[in-house]
């Protein structure tokens, strides 16, 4: 038995609307198997319940209570320009601070088993729809998250917001504090979710198929941010991002 879902709406209105977290651990494995990279896995596996109000999707924790998603990541870059601030090791890592195998699909769905709503949604009425844009979806207004980073020093975990890692070059200093948007995947004209390994799941710079992006104007110049030095990050540290929804 597999379930197919035309849209990340669909998927949503199907979850939240019809069913219980429970019923999520029932049904998701057979959800996540409809795609293709996803296929060498075992499905019933891929969501388990730990407590009351955690939940792993594979490497992804998920803290229904908290609204928090946890990432574990590595640090990809220690000092140079940024564009991204999350991508798998298929995506754009020359200009990227962190790596992580948590795949778009599994952050998307992540996201979405919290109950956020995302910018880019295929409209119920077509005629929203641009009939001269390459994708199927037009943007909401969507929900927006504070991002942290969690790394361990001398054997304490520290939680620093995101932001103190990102050097801005205007000031010289790391970035005021701000929110995350979550843009959530677009659909392609042909009905391709662009949920594939190379697309960015979280990106400094505007880019239209990342799956969230910096809630700021100052993401259309893309020769802003840089990786904060003084944070002495080691390349390679494993170090753990949280999202929280607001």
């Amino acid at each position: 038995m597999k379930l197919y879902f035309r849209n990340r709406l669909s998927i949503k209105k199907f979850f939240f609307n019809r069913f219980s977290i429970l019923t999520i651990l029932t049904y998701l494995p057979y959800f996540l198997s409809s795609f293709a990279y996803a296929q060498d896995q075992e499905t019933n596996d891929l969501l388990k319940k730990i407590s009351e109000d955690i939940y792993l999707l594979n490497d992804l924790e998920i803290n229904t209570s908290n609204r928090t998603v946890i990432i574990p990541c590595n640090v990809n870059m220690t000092s140079g320009l940024i564009e991204v601030l999350l991508c798998c090791p298929e995506g754009k890592v020359h200009e990227s601070l962190l790596t992580t195998r948590v795949s778009p699909l599994e952050f998307q769905t992540a996201l979405l088993l919290l109950g956020l709503d995302p910018v880019n949604e295929i409209p119920d009425d077509p005629s929203k729809a641009d009939p001269l844009s390459s994708y199927k979806t037009i943007e909401t207004l969507g929900d927006s998250l504070l991002l942290f980073l969690e790394t361990e020093k001398e054997g304490k975990v520290i939680r620093e917001p995101i932001e103190t890692f990102i050097r801005d070059e205007r000031t010289k200093s790391s970035v005021s504090h701000v929110t995350w948007l979550f843009k959530g995947a677009v659909t392609h004209q042909s009905g391709h979710v662009l949920v594939d390994p190379n697309v960015t799941i979280i990106s400094t710079y505007i880019d239209p198929v990342s799956l969230m992006e910096l809630n700021a104007s100052s993401k259309f110049n893309d020769e802003l941010f840089y990786v904060n030095e003084a944070a002495k990050l080691t390349k390679g540290q494993s170090v753990k991002l949280i999202l929280q929804a607001l």
